[in-house]
């Protein structure tokens, strides 16, 4: 069986996998994980200072608490900081190796692919490695990178104007049709999930700009507009000084430095070349097309399935909607391709 690993970003409106990241923290084989993230986090924290999240999480980011079954403070769960992060350290878990024959080990990927941020855990599934100090170490350098670009995503936002927030979905429209609406906007075209499903994204005072001016074309028979939970306009140039920003401190990273041939397996994404295994120093394309790069998700579908030619997609969640964007962009194509999900785990 010839299998694509996929991974979902930011859990959006689904929200983050807080009850199964439980279960997971429960389970004893997993306490040496759990303490690698928490540490990693907290070095983060440390490092940014106080005043660099606390406006926007105002109770910190108590991971350990709330995996213990604190409830989380209000909005905690909302903010895109937890959602990533949580969403990111729950694929890491269910990604480690020699659990006891876990998830990843009776898995045989000739590929992977991650919508957004999703990205980073097929970069840690396309490394293929099976030893537990190793992994381990690659985590807490995943974590790190992946807690500290969210922050600094976050101090590069706009303050969000009434109901606006940076980022809208747009159902029903041709991506050709809303590339030429916002050309020349504020707005960027930032995600391609499928032939009619789009995410336009900005400064929440200037998508909101763009819907009161095409309002008559976004009120149209089939087509619906509805802003997103996210607190960030992610996958615009507008965060790429949060990504430069968050390579200035790479050197909090303690493992061997992220490289293309470190690659097991092609892992996607949507530039030319599509496989990051022919390109050299990784972390600079994956904070980008994690966070600041437009992404054409049938475009990188496109290219694993041509080259790689699966027989199975398996999802490692931890929501469904890059599951439900492959559907949709493969509905007429692919017929044989069948699709399981890894099942998230329960107390």
């Amino acid at each position: 069986m010839r299998q694509l690993f996929l991974f979902s970003g930011i859990a959006g409106m689904y929200g983050p996998p807080l009850p199964a990241l439980r279960a997971l923290y429960a389970r004893p084989e997993n306490a040496r994980y759990f303490t690698t993230a928490a540490e990693a986090l907290a070095e983060v924290l440390d490092h940014v200072g106080a005043d660099a999240y606390r406006g926007e999480l105002p109770g910190g980011i108590p991971l350990t608490d709330w995996l213990r079954g604190d409830t989380p403070y209000p909005g905690a769960l909302e903010h895109s900081v937890v959602d990533g992060l949580l969403a990111h350290i729950y694929q890491l878990c269910l990604l480690q190796p020699a659990l006891g024959g876990g998830a990843r080990d009776r898995l045989s990927p000739v590929a992977a692919v991650g919508h957004s941020l999703g990205l980073i855990g097929a970069v840690a599934a396309g490394m293929r490695l099976t030893g537990r100090r190793e992994y381990l170490a690659l985590c807490r350098d995943l974590i790190t990178m992946t807690a500290l670009t969210l922050i600094r995503c976050h101090q590069q936002a706009s303050p969000r104007t009434d109901a606006a927030t940076p980022m809208a979905s747009v159902l029903g429209m041709p991506a050709e049709e809303l590339d030429e609406l916002v050309r020349g906007t504020p707005v960027h075209l930032a995600l391609v999930n499928s032939d009619r499903s789009h995410v336009l994204a900005g400064i929440p005072a200037d998508l909101a700009d763009f819907r009161a001016r095409h309002a008559r074309r976004l009120a149209g028979a089939g087509v619906q507009w509805a802003y997103l939970r996210s607190t960030a306009p992610f996958h615009t140039p507008l965060l790429e000084p949060a990504v430069r920003a968050a390579l200035e401190d790479r050197h909090l990273m303690a493992a061997p430095p992220l490289t293309g041939d470190r690659l097991a397996i092609p892992v996607y994404v949507s530039d030319t070349p599509v496989n990051l295994q022919h390109r050299g120093d990784l972390l600079a394309d994956l904070l980008g097309h994690a966070v600041s790069r437009p992404l054409n998700w049938p475009g990188t579908l496109g290219a694993a399935l041509a080259n790689s030619r699966p027989d199975q997609v398996v999802d490692f969640g931890p929501g469904p909607s890059a599951l439900l964007f492959t559907r949709e962009s493969l509905r007429d194509h692919h017929d044989a391709l069948r699709y399981r999900r890894v099942p998230a785990p329960t107390a």
